[in-house]
């Protein structure tokens, strides 16, 4: 009897040092059968500025978490537009060249500064039209954070040119929109090569008044604009990605009477990963878009 209560103790004894062991194979053999870790996809940041200076699309900035810490941007486009002016048709010209830098201060935190110099031609060119033929540039300063949240990214940020009414006068509504504007912007992972981005952003203006010479003086309502848009990037290879955006806002262009506006821009930017070319097209629903072409170098 002695002998068989011993056998029980010893028996109970390396089962109790046993169990752990056991239970931890268990473990291993059961979790892998049911649990299954989704398959992370990583998002190629953008080393390209869109045009409020911020790494981004064509006029959206998007979500990135750079490895570079500093990169420069430059674009340079020329802009057509018919319009009626006195009864007359006039052709006007904007050539626009945009630079900026950008400084990654973390991967989460971004600073961009941006230069925006622009010259505008009427043809013919008469007493009615000279207030149209002028040179004029502009500083802007941004900071945009961005972080993960879930399955998708966002960010947030604004963008801030100090500018006087004149210099308010002179520029057009998208420039106004691009150098003094405060934003969001979501995105989320469709597949391996495509994302989708949500955009709202509103702009800092006021009212104006646009003096065309000769006693024309039209006056414009530009409180309160606010813009929607929606992005879609296709990624082709590592650094080889085409792009597009849709824009709709509620402001008026001083040469039309329209209280929204949608637009539609498109690009494709090639390169690696401290250097890209870009080429965009910027209003292709309209009757003349314009191609802009623009390069970014980081480091």
């Amino acid at each position: 009897m002695k002998k068989i209560k011993n056998n029980i103790f010893w028996e109970t004894l390396f089962l109790i040092l046993m169990l752990p062991t056991l239970l931890q194979g268990q473990v291993l053999e059961v979790v892998p059968d049911e649990v299954e870790a989704a398959p992370k996809i990583e998002r190629v940041a953008h080393i390209g500025s869109c045009y409020t200076g911020s790494s981004g699309l064509v006029t959206i900035p998007t979500p990135d978490f750079q490895d570079t810490k500093v990169a420069f941007t430059y674009k340079a486009g020329t802009w057509e537009q018919n319009i009626n002016l006195a009864n007359n048709k006039v052709e006007l010209d904007k050539d626009e060249y945009l630079a900026s830098l950008r400084l990654n201060l973390s991967p989460h935190v971004e600073f961009s500064v941006s230069q925006l110099k622009y010259e505008r031609k009427t043809d013919p060119i008469s007493p009615a039209t000279q207030n149209l033929n002028y040179k004029e540039d502009a500083t802007s300063f941004g900071m945009k954070y961005s972080a993960h949240h879930g399955a998708k990214d966002i960010c947030i940020g604004f963008t801030f040119a100090p500018m006087t009414a004149q210099e308010l006068n002179l520029a057009d509504i998208e420039q106004i929109e691009n150098l003094r504007n405060a934003y969001l912007t979501v995105s989320e992972s469709i597949n391996e090569k495509t994302s989708g981005y949500l955009h709202l952003a509103s702009v800092f203006t006021k009212k104006q008044e646009i003096d065309f010479g000769n006693g024309i003086i039209q006056k414009i309502n530009r409180k309160d604009i606010l813009i929607g848009g929606l992005g879609l990037e296709y990624s082709f290879a590592d650094y080889v990605s085409f792009f597009g955006e849709y824009k709709v806002g509620n402001y008026r262009d001083i040469f039309t009477k329209d209280s929204v506006r949608h637009r539609f821009h498109a690009g494709v930017r090639v390169g690696s990963k401290n250097i890209q070319a870009e080429l965009t097209g910027m209003n292709l629903s309209e009757d003349n878009p314009t191609m802009v072409f623009g390069g970014t170098l980081a480091f």
